[in-house]
């Protein structure tokens, strides 16, 4: 679905990080895990779309946390209360496809704006009074996303230089909360992705589930940019990011 959305707010709130809050003019049905592809200028620079994973959405409201890395990312921060941006979705699949019902200790995991995706599962859960472990890593404090709001959700905080909660990698705290047969939803960087399956390959019947950020061209299956090698019995193949994920499992993963 391509809509105009009109921006309700752009703040800073970090060391680059922004927060961006579109009126759609109509109810979004997002669920959490998905992500939206932004045109950001009708000119040619940048060229392509940009998929964001979406923080939160309720009623006609969807909010956006992006990092400014590029001239993409920079032109965004530039845009003002009122101005109409283009973007396409809610896209891919949720977290929610993963659960299937099952009673497994959940544990959450976001790193850098990736913190973005799971918070919005963070919220859903809380509303349907499902328990889970929240935990959220970053560089240093002024990188974290939304540090009250996660806190509100009981969220532990990890960072490389110790500046807010534990120093070390979310992996760190995980090592001393996960139990067997846990399934841990998380979206971030790669690096962290294989910290996180190598301790949950130290408990029994783990699963983990990584929402992905790759480079996208169309977002929606057509460009065949974004793919990831999955196995799939004795050989392995090459699935869209886009169209078959974000969320993958990631002993289906190959890194």
């Amino acid at each position: 679905m391509r809509i105009k959305s009109k921006i309700v707010s752009n703040t800073k709130i970090g060391s680059d990080l922004w927060r961006l809050k579109l009126d759609a003019g109509k109810s979004i049905k997002a669920r959490p895990g998905q992500f939206i592809n932004l045109l950001i200028s009708e000119s040619y620079q940048p060229l392509l779309r940009r998929p964001f994973s979406i923080y939160d959405a309720y009623g006609k409201y969807v909010e956006i946390v992006y990092k400014v890395i590029g001239c993409g990312t920079r032109l965004l921060s530039e845009k003002k209360k009122g101005d109409v941006l283009d973007f396409m979705g809610p896209l891919g699949n949720s977290y929610l496809d993963h659960m299937t019902g099952s009673k497994s200790p959940i544990v959450l995991i976001g790193g850098g704006t990736g913190a973005a995706s799971v918070f919005f599962l963070a919220k859903y859960l809380k509303s349907k009074k499902i328990k889970f472990t929240f935990i959220q890593g970053a560089k240093c404090r002024d990188q974290m996303v939304a540090r009250a709001e996660f806190k509100k959700l009981g969220c532990a905080f990890a960072t490389d230089d110790g500046s807010m909660g534990n120093k070390g990698f979310a992996s760190d705290v995980l090592k001393d909360v996960l139990k067997d047969d846990s399934i841990i939803f998380t979206c971030g960087p790669k690096p962290m992705f294989k910290a996180i399956k190598a301790v949950a390959d130290t408990k029994n019947f783990v699963k983990v589930f990584a929402s992905f950020e790759e480079y996208m061209g169309c977002g929606i299956g057509a460009c065949v940019s974004c793919v990831l090698e999955i196995k799939t019995g004795d050989t392995t193949e090459y699935k869209r990011v886009c169209k078959d994920g974000t969320i993958f499992d990631l002993n289906d993963v190959e890194f």
